[in-house]
Formats: structure tokens, C-alpha cells, sequence
């Protein structure tokens, strides 16, 4: 039985992805050797990446109607191509304001055009059924990518420094990235004489129901207007960004504040990573089976379980603690973007599918954004970072609630 070429899509998407954005995932390794080199406060450092995010949110919006206009194949390889140039700058830079505008400007909105969505975009024209799946395979090459870098950069910064390490990740990124995009994606099943699930045109499904040609056919959303419904779960975005990138871009740093070496640091982000791949590949499918706002409920309380967990690391010593928070990071850091993903992606398909995710896309950008920056300065305000957690376990269940009332009614457009 021949593959569906749609699975080749989803598995080189994974790949790609991973390459390219392990770099971006590891921030938090990079942290310490920031603070070290520019000697300033962890606000100000972390303000590095709260700059990427925003850039990368607003980023998304825009190169979000090009993916729709040129498709998403040309759109990730020029952005590809980009944060690889990108990366070998940043071993330039001798100032943190330097850093602000090459890795936080240029390198955010590079990454908002390789990443979330032109890659979900393209994944959802390829899939109807199986979407989630899908989404869950391809968006596992993000805890792939920081399970693998996380490792590569502690390594890298020890042994040759943070710049010369990003040069050789910049390397990486154009020889192996690039050429598997240009090589093996393509914009629409159509391409391959195809349709969405590998379905042929026309042909009834069990129940009789004939499947589209195409994800664009004469289904979802042709208007200019924003579908009713959608400022809600723009701010459940942003309250899933906020809880996502705080633990994301600080833990290691809070690790070694515990006591940890920077390696252990670096080595429980990569073992956390590496669970969140298994965590997106089950939770995509998952959702598949007991709906979007129910699996991304669970992924809510498993990210409470992370934050108080993480707080209770004091040293060394609490391993059955540290084993919770490891768990439960990576459970819910793979399984919450294939999950929201596919539950933008069933409400809004259509032929402006990347324009309306790219409009999410600054939501969860901006929390992004403000997370890692919320968790700094609450540290250089409080000397700690009990309020920041605390605030963002709160946070994802607000996030959850807001899912679970929107689910309950299709979103419609206005008039």
C-alpha cells in the first residue's frame, strides 16, 4: 500500500522545523552565558527574546497573506534562508542592543514565516480527518528541535562560546533546512493529483459523506470580515504564549539558581523536550478522538502540575519533585501546539486560513513576549520567581476555560 505523500509533508515539516527552531527553543541556555557576557539584569537580558516573540507575532500576521497569496513552500524557504543568515550574525554582535535588533528583530519575524503559520497552513491543507495527527507529527520537530539544541548549545557555549556557536547553527540550518523544503514540501495535495487524507476526488467515505478535492473547496471561511468568536480565543492564545515561553525561557536559569550545574540544567530541558515529542505525537491524535477543548484541558492541568512543581525544587535533593515538573513540562509543552493548532485550524479553514492564523499568531507571540519578560522582572523585583509561576498556572486555566465556551458555539461571520 502506497503512503499517503501527505505523511512525507507532516514528517518533513517535523524535521525542518526542529532544525530550524532548536536554536530559538535553547534560549534558555544561552540565558546564563547573556547574563554573564553583558552583565545586566535578567529584565533586560530576557527582553532579547520578549523582542524575538514580538517580532515574530507581528511577523506572522504579515508574511500569514503572503502564505495564502504564494503559498507556504516559497514562504518557508526565504524565511529559512533568512534565520540561518540570521544566526551566523549574531556571532557578530558585541552589544545587547545589537543582539535586540539582529537575533529579536530580523530573527523573529525570519521565524515567523518558517514556523507556525506557514507550517500549520500547509499541514491542514494536506489533512481534514486525521489534522490533528498530523499537526501532532509535524509540530513535534519544535520539542524535538529544543530537546537536541538544548544539549548542542550548553556543548557548544562551553567548549567554543554562545557566538561561535550560533554560527555553526546558522550552518546547520542552511545546509540541512533549507534543501529538505525546497526539496520535498509541497503547497497542495493538487500537486500530486491528490486530495486532503489521500481520498481521490469524489470518492465517498463510510457514512457516504464525498470529501473535497481540496481544503480550499468550497468550504470554510471567503469573507473579509473576522469571524465571530475569535477575540476570545485571540486572548486565550495570548494567555497560552505567556505559560508556554516563562517556563520555556527560564527554568534552566532558575535550575542553577537551585544549585544545579548549568550542564544538568541544560540536560533536564533536553529530557523535558524529548518527552514533549512523544507528548505532541499522542495528544494530536488524541484530540482526533475526544475533541480539542477536552485535550487541551488536560494539557492545562498538566502545566499547574509543572509550575507548582518547578516551585518546589528548592535544591538538588528533590528529585521526586523535579521528576513531577520534568514530566509534566514536557507533556504539556509537546501536547499544547498541536492541540491548539488543530482547534484554530478546524474553526477557521479556508482560503484565508493564514491570514486568520497569522491574526492568532500575534496573539501567542505577544504572550510570548510578555511571559518571559513578566518572570524577569518579577525576579528583579521580588528576588524570586513565586508570583511569576504562580500567575502563569492561573493563567492556562483561565486559557482552557475560554477554549471550552468557544467550542460550545461555531464561530460565525458577522451580518
Amino acid at each position: 500500500m502506497r503512503i499517503f505523500y501527505g505523511w512525507v509533508v507532516a514528517g518533513v515539516v517535523c524535521l525542518s522545523w526542529a532544525i530550524s527552531v532548536g536554536p530559538r527553543q535553547a534560549f534558555s541556555v544561552f540565558l546564563p552565558a547573556f547574563l554573564q557576557e553583558f552583565s545586566s539584569s535578567r529584565t533586560a537580558t530576557s527582553a532579547v527574546f520578549s523582542i524575538h516573540m514580538t517580532a515574530y507575532a507581528l511577523g506572522g500576521w504579515a508574511l500569514g497573506a503572503l502564505v495564502d497569496r504564494l503559498g507556504p513552500r516559497r514562504v518557508i524557504a526565504w524565511c529559512t534562508a533568512t534565520w540561518a543568515i540570521t544566526l551566523l550574525l549574531c556571532g557578530l554582535t558585541q552589544n545587547l542592543w545589537q543582539l535586540y535588533l539582529v537575533y529579536g528583530v530580523v530573527g523573529g519575524i525570519a521565524t515567523s514565516g518558517l514556523a507556525y503559520v506557514s507550517n500549520n497552513t500547509l499541514v491542514s491543507r494536506w489533512f481534514i480527518r486525521y489534522r490533528g495527527m498530523a499537526m501532532g507529527i509535524s509540530q513535534a520537530g519544535v520539542p524535538l528541535g529544543a530537546a537536541v539544541f538544548g544539549v548542542l548549545s550548553q556543548a557548544g557555549v562551553g567548549r567554543f562560546g554562545w557566538r561561535w556557536t550560533h554560527v555553526g547553527f546558522g550552518l546547520v540550518v542552511a545546509a540541512t533546512a533549507l534543501p529538505l523544503t525546497l526539496s520535498f514540501i509541497r503547497d497542495d495535495p493538487s500537486e500530486k493529483g491528490l486530495a486532503p487524507d489521500g481520498i481521490p476526488p469524489g470518492r465517498e467515505g463510510r457514512r457516504g459523506a464525498v470529501f473535497p478535492t481540496s481544503p480550499l473547496e468550497g468550504r470554510g471561511f471567503t469573507g473579509s470580515g473576522i469571524p465571530r468568536g475569535f477575540w476570545p480565543v485571540f486572548g486565550a492564545n495570548i494567555l497560552r504564549g505567556m505559560v508556554m515561553y516563562a517556563i520555556l525561557a527560564h527554568q534552566v536559569v532558575y535550575l542553577v539558581d537551585a544549585g544545579f550545574s548549568k550542564m544538568a540544567a541544560a540536560s533536564l530541558f533536553s529530557l523535558g523536550s524529548f518527552i514533549a515529542v512523544l507528548s505532541g505525537l499522542a495528544a494530536g491524535a488524541i484530540s482526533d478522538r475526544v475533541g480539542r477543548p477536552r485535550a487541551y484541558a488536560g494539557i492545562a492541568g498538566l502545566y499547574v502540575i509543572a509550575y507548582v512543581s518547578l516551585l518546589l525544587v528548592r535544591d538538588p535533593s528533590r528529585t521526586v519533585t523535579l521528576a513531577f515538573f520534568t514530566l509534566a513540562w514536557g507533556m504539556a509543552g509537546g501536547g499544547g501546539p498541536p492541540v491548539f493548532a488543530a482547534f484554530l485550524s478546524d474553526r477557521l479553514q479556508g482560503p484565508r486560513l493564514g491570514y486568520l492564523l497569522g491574526l492568532q499568531n500575534i496573539a501567542f507571540g505577544l504572550g510570548a513576549m510578555l511571559g518571559p519578560l513578566l518572570a524577569g522582572a518579577f525576579f528583579d523585583l521580588l528576588g524570586g520567581y513565586a508570583v511569576a509561576f504562580v500567575l502563569m498556572a492561573a493563567s492556562v486555566v483561565v486559557s482552557s476555560v475560554i477554549v471550552s465556551a468557544a467550542a460550545r458555539r461555531p464561530p460565525e461571520w458577522p451580518g
